[in-house]
């Protein structure tokens, strides 16, 4: 059995740390995410661990295609401001969609620019491109 820490931490906007995507390492995942995605920026509210929440949050311009892939971990995203687009459907902000474990998804960021919250029961950084 783990300790957790019961330390309550705070994460103030002006005082996260953004990093534009195409400026953190990627390896072999570069070749699968549309150029669009690696000009939005990203900041961990949370990293998580294999116990802890992660909480990411991403600033994306608009018409960014996130390309079709997978992960590990059942996620959720909250439209923080903008919409998603994919098919037929379109979220807008103010909204949340759930995404199971092994489903393969793909969205495109609308007229506007967009901001995501990414939530994870824990650190899962598995990518799992399609193609």
């Amino acid at each position: 059995m783990t300790t957790q820490d019961k330390t309550i931490r705070i994460h103030h906007k002006d005082q996260l740390a953004w990093r534009k995507m195409g400026d953190i390492p990627m390896g072999w995942m570069r070749d699968h995410i549309d150029p669009t995605e690696l000009a939005g920026q990203l900041s961990f509210h949370e990293t998580g661990d294999a116990a802890t929440m992660q909480l990411m949050e991403m600033r994306l311009d608009p018409h960014t295609l996130i390309a079709p892939h997978s992960h590990d971990d059942d996620e959720i995203f909250f439209v923080a401001e903008g919409s998603l687009h994919w098919g037929d459907k379109m979220l807008a902000a103010g909204g949340s969609m759930y995404i199971p474990a092994g489903t393969v998804y793909s969205f495109r960021t609308g007229e506007g620019p967009a901001r995501l919250l990414n939530f994870r029961a824990r650190a899962d950084h598995s990518f799992r491109p399609v193609g």
